[in-house]
C-alpha cells in the first residue's frame, strides 16, 4: 500500500492521506484499514474489491490518540502542562486549592488538623496522629505520621505535637503586655488555649510591625509559618503550646517519646521549651525540661532563646 504524508502544523502531524492501494484477494478490506462507510469530501479510498473506506484521520483524532485532550479550562485550572497539540494539552496545571486527580482539576479536600473535628475522643494520649486525622497506638504502614497527641480535652478536641521540634528563638523582642492575652502570674497549668493565644500573639505584632512582624516576635512566627512536606496545607495552623499543654507533655512524657521513637522521629529531650501563656508584660512561661519535671512557677524573659515545638488541633 502506497500512503502519502499531509503535514497539518503540529508535532503529532504526519496523518496518513491514502493515493492507491493494491489489494492481495485473500485479505479482507478491514485487515488492510478500510473500515469507514465513506469519507468527508471524498478524501481517501475505498477498498478496490468492497464498499468501505480508508479515510484520513483528523489532527484532532491524532492528538486524542496519544493523549493530548484536555483543554485546561474552567474553574480550577490555571494552565496547560507541556506542549500542546492542536491546542490541546496531555494534563493540566491547576489552580491553587485544586489538584489534578481523575482526568481533572478537581478541588482538594480540606485538611482536619487545625480545628476541633470531634475526632480526638477516637484517640488517646500518645497516639501517633495521621495526615488523614486518625490516630492510632500502632505504627500503620500505609498512612503519614504528622505528630504524636499530647492533650485530649472533655470536648473531644485534641493537640498533637510535632514531630521536629524548629530551634530556639526569642518569645519577643519587645517588653509588651499583648491585649487579649491573659497573664498567668500563677501556674499556667489549666491554660489549653494554645492556638487561640498564637493567633492572638501573630495578629498583634502583625498589626504592629506589618512584615517585620517575625523579626520582633519569632518564637510565634516560626510555628506559623510551619508545615510539614507531607502535608503542606497545614501552614498557619500550628501553634505554639500553651502552659497546660507543655504540662501534659510532663505528665505523659515517657508514652510520648516511645511513640516518637516507634516512627524514628525526635524525642522531647531536654530542651528549655517556650509556652505560649504570658507572665506580663516582660516575661511568658517556659518548661526546663532538661531538671526532669515541670516546674508550675517558671517563668522567663521573653528576649531570651527557647526551644520552640509546635503542636496542632485536631
Amino acid at each position: 500500500m502506497k500512503i502519502k504524508t499531509l503535514l497539518l502544523g503540529t508535532s503529532l502531524s504526519f496523518i496518513p492521506q491514502f493515493v492507491n492501494a493494491q489489494c492481495v484477494a485473500t485479505t479482507d478490506c478491514a485487515t488492510l484499514g478500510y473500515t469507514e462507510t465513506s469519507c468527508p469530501n471524498g478524501k481517501g479510498i475505498k477498498c478496490p474489491f468492497g464498499n468501505t473506506w480508508a479515510c484520513p484521520s483528523t489532527e484532532d483524532e491524532i492528538c486524542a490518540k496519544y493523549g493530548f485532550k484536555y483543554d485546561c479550562s474552567g474553574t480550577g485550572y490555571a494552565s496547560g502542562s507541556g506542549t500542546p497539540c492542536n491546542n490541546k494539552y496531555a494534563s493540566c496545571t491547576c489552580a491553587s486549592g485544586y489538584e489534578w486527580k481523575n482526568d481533572k482539576c478537581e478541588k482538594k479536600a480540606e485538611s482536619p488538623l487545625g480545628k476541633c473535628t470531634g475526632k480526638a475522643k477516637n484517640c488517646k494520649i500518645a497516639d501517633i496522629l495521621y495526615t488523614d486525622g486518625t490516630c492510632s497506638a500502632d505504627v500503620v504502614s500505609s498512612k503519614t505520621p504528622i505528630a504524636v497527641v499530647i492533650y485530649i480535652g472533655s470536648d473531644n478536641c485534641g493537640q498533637a505535637l510535632a514531630l521536629e521540634g524548629l530551634g530556639n528563638y526569642e518569645w519577643s523582642m519587645e517588653n509588651v503586655d499583648i491585649p487579649g492575652l491573659f497573664n498567668y502570674t500563677d501556674s499556667p497549668v489549666n491554660d489549653f488555649s494554645s492556638c487561640e493565644n498564637t493567633k492572638t500573639v501573630i495578629d498583634y505584632s502583625y498589626k504592629q510591625h506589618g512584615d517585620r512582624a517575625s523579626e520582633y516576635y519569632p518564637a510565634f512566627w516560626q510555628v506559623y509559618n510551619y508545615a510539614p512536606s507531607s502535608i503542606p496545607e497545614t501552614k498557619g495552623k500550628w501553634c505554639l503550646p500553651s502552659g497546660g499543654v507543655l504540662d501534659s507533655i510532663y505528665q505523659n512524657k515517657s508514652a510520648i517519646d516511645q511513640s516518637l521513637t516507634r516512627i524514628n522521629k525526635e524525642n522531647i529531650g531536654r530542651a528549655d521549651w517556650w509556652s505560649s501563656s504570658e507572665t506580663l508584660y516582660n516575661s511568658a512561661r517556659n518548661w526546663d525540661a532538661s531538671s526532669g519535671f515541670f516546674n508550675h512557677t517558671t517563668y522567663s524573659y521573653k528576649n531570651r532563646n527557647h526551644y520552640v515545638r509546635p503542636v496542632i488541633e485536631f
